[in-house]
C-alpha cells in the first residue's frame, strides 16, 4: 500500500523520511534519549487473540527502529468475552520486567492494558484500575449488547441507526466516565461496515462524534490514532483523517499512536507515514520523550 492509498499525498515519501526527525527535534536539542516513535497499542500472547510473545514483539519493534512500545493486553469484564479473566497480572508484569532487562538498552518497554468499556461494568473497571498499576491504560468500545462490533454478525438484522446509535451512546458514556485518559480507535464500528448502508465516514456520524470529541477534550483525555485500520484496507486510520481534523478544530492537540498489533509483523506498521501527516495537521504525537523533556 503506497502513500496515496494511505491518503498521505504525493509528497508523503519525503515527509515520511523526515517524520521521526521532526518529532524528535526538541528532544535531541535537550539531550533526551528518545528521538523516534512509540507504539502505544499492541497485544502479545497475554491476550487471547494474539499470536506473538513479548520477546517477538520487542524484537520486531527494535528492527523497525521504534523508541519504545507499550503492551496493552486485553482486560474485559463481560463473561461472554474470551478475554474475561484471561490475564495473569503478576506473571504479565514479571515478564515485562524480564523483557526490560533483555531489551532495555535498545527499547523502552511499558506495561499497559486495553480495557473494554461497557457501562454496566463501570464499577468493576474502576475497582480494577484502583487496585492494579499500569504505565498506560487505554479505553475502547468493542462490545454492544455483548456482541463484538468488529464482526459482521453485529449488523445482522439491524438498520444503520439500530447499529450505530448504541455504539455512539456507549462511546460517549466511556468519555464521560473519567476512567480513561487515552481513548482507543474511536470509529471502530466501521471495521465490518455493511455495504448496504453506504460509505462509512464522518459525514454519517458527525453529530455524535463531535459531542464525543468535545467530551474527550474537556475531560483532559486524548485519542489514539490506530493504524490497524490501514492494515485492514479501510483507507486511513481509526479514527479517519476527517475526524482527526475535526478533533484538531475542536481544540484537540495531542494523540498517541498504536498499531494494535496482534502479531510481531504488525508492530509500528505505517508509523512514519502517519506521523508525518499528523505533524502537518498540527497534531502532536505523544511519546515517552515528552515525559523526559522539560
Amino acid at each position: 500500500m503506497g502513500p496515496r492509498e494511505l491518503g498521505l499525498g504525493s509528497g508523503a515519501s519525503g515527509h515520511a523520511a523526515r517524520a521521526c526527525a521532526i518529532l524528535g527535534l526538541r528532544c535531541r536539542k535537550r539531550g533526551a534519549r528518545f528521538t523516534k516513535l512509540f507504539d502505544y497499542h499492541m497485544h502479545s500472547t497475554y491476550s487471547p487473540d494474539a499470536r506473538s510473545t513479548l520477546d517477538e514483539m520487542c524484537e520486531s519493534a527494535v528492527r523497525r527502529g521504534l523508541a519504545g512500545v507499550c503492551f496493552t493486553e486485553h482486560v474485559d469484564f463481560d463473561p461472554t468475552d474470551a478475554a474475561y479473566g484471561y490475564i495473569n497480572y503478576k506473571r504479565y508484569l514479571s515478564d515485562v520486567d524480564r523483557c526490560r532487562d533483555k531489551y532495555g538498552d535498545r527499547l523502552d518497554i511499558k506495561a499497559g492494558v486495553e480495557v473494554t468499556y461497557q457501562a454496566e461494568f463501570a464499577d468493576d473497571i474502576r475497582d480494577f484500575l484502583d487496585t492494579h498499576r499500569f504505565d498506560h491504560v487505554l479505553g475502547s468500545v468493542h462490545l454492544i449488547d455483548h456482541v463484538f462490533v468488529g464482526s459482521p454478525s453485529y449488523f445482522v438484522g439491524k438498520s444503520e441507526a439500530e447499529a450505530c446509535e448504541p455504539y455512539w451512546r456507549e462511546t460517549m458514556s466511556m468519555a464521560r466516565s473519567g476512567l480513561f485518559t487515552r481513548i482507543g480507535h474511536l470509529d471502530y464500528i466501521k471495521t465490518r461496515w455493511p455495504r448496504e448502508y453506504g460509505p462509512s465516514g464522518l459525514d454519517r456520524w458527525r453529530g455524535p462524534m463531535t459531542d464525543i470529541l468535545q467530551m474527550v477534550i474537556e475531560s483532559g483525555a486524548i485519542i489514539e490514532v490506530n493504524t490497524s485500520a490501514i492494515r485492514r484496507q479501510l483507507g486511513g486510520p481509526y479514527p479517519d483523517w476527517e475526524t482527526l481534523e475535526l478533533y484538531r478544530q475542536l481544540g484537540g492537540s495531542g494523540v498517541t499512536m498504536g498499531s494494535d498489533a496482534h502479531n510481531a509483523s504488525d508492530v509500528g506498521q505505517y508509523f512514519p507515514e502517519v506521523a508525518a501527516r499528523l505533524e502537518r495537521m498540527g497534531l502532536a504525537v505523544r511519546s515517552e520523550c515528552e515525559a523526559l523533556c522539560p
